[in-house]
């Protein structure tokens, strides 16, 4: 299929891949599919906000697959999803983010982070501190792809950033709220508003302090 992403579908695509978002493909032969779950009860209004970007590569909308209780907790965890159909255009995206079927950080990060990007990124794997300090949920990445990103946020965005090891092998980026320039002034024209608590705001824009 001859589907060209256009700009905005790109950056958007660069930042969920940095959060939960997976891109699949069976062989180097075929083409790459794009596949996006969330949580059922907290993130609904996000994944579709997130599918009016994608509509036209699907086939079918947003679903909510049965699931069985978790073993450890006993409950039910129902989560929405959607996936698009197979494109060329994909390809090039899970040859930058995948490495023998593993998700990466391109070594190229810096080039492609964009404010829109960084938006996405926080509203799709971000969340927000006691004291109003964003966390990147990177425990997925090694610390040499982590050092690629902090360098990536202090570049493009002049952030400052710190890192946290939350387990063994397994670190977050912390975004604190004092900067040159606020993380929310750079992010917000971008933000999904279902998301905007992730936030530091001040309080008269704070209209949503839970998800």
């Amino acid at each position: 299929m001859n589907y060209q992403l256009n700009s905005i579908q790109e950056e958007i695509l660069v930042g969920i891949l940095l959060g939960d978002a997976s891109l699949e493909r069976g062989k180097s032969t075929y083409n790459t599919r794009l596949r996006i779950e969330q949580s059922l009860e907290s993130h609904k209004a996000y994944l579709y906000f997130l599918y009016s970007f994608f509509i036209d590569m699907t086939k079918t909308p947003p679903a909510s697959p049965s699931r069985n209780p978790d073993k450890r907790t006993g409950k039910v965890y129902n989560s929405i999803k959607f996936q698009t159909l197979s494109f060329p255009c994909l390809n090039k995206f899970y040859e930058l983010f995948y490495n023998n079927n593993i998700k990466i950080v391109p070594v190229n990060i810096a080039e492609l982070l964009t404010a829109r990007s960084l938006a996405f990124w926080i509203a799709d794997d971000g969340g927000k501190s006691f004291y109003g300090q964003t966390i990147l949920h990177t425990n997925s990445f090694t610390f040499a792809e982590i050092e690629l990103l902090q360098a990536a946020l202090l570049t493009n965005f002049n952030l400052r950033t710190r890192v946290e090891e939350k387990r063994p092998g397994q670190w977050i980026i912390i975004i604190p709220v004092k900067q040159e320039t606020s993380l929310a002034d750079i992010v917000k024209p971008f933000m999904p508003e279902s998301m905007m608590y992730k936030l530091h705001l001040p309080k008269e824009e704070n209209t949503s302090d839970s998800e």
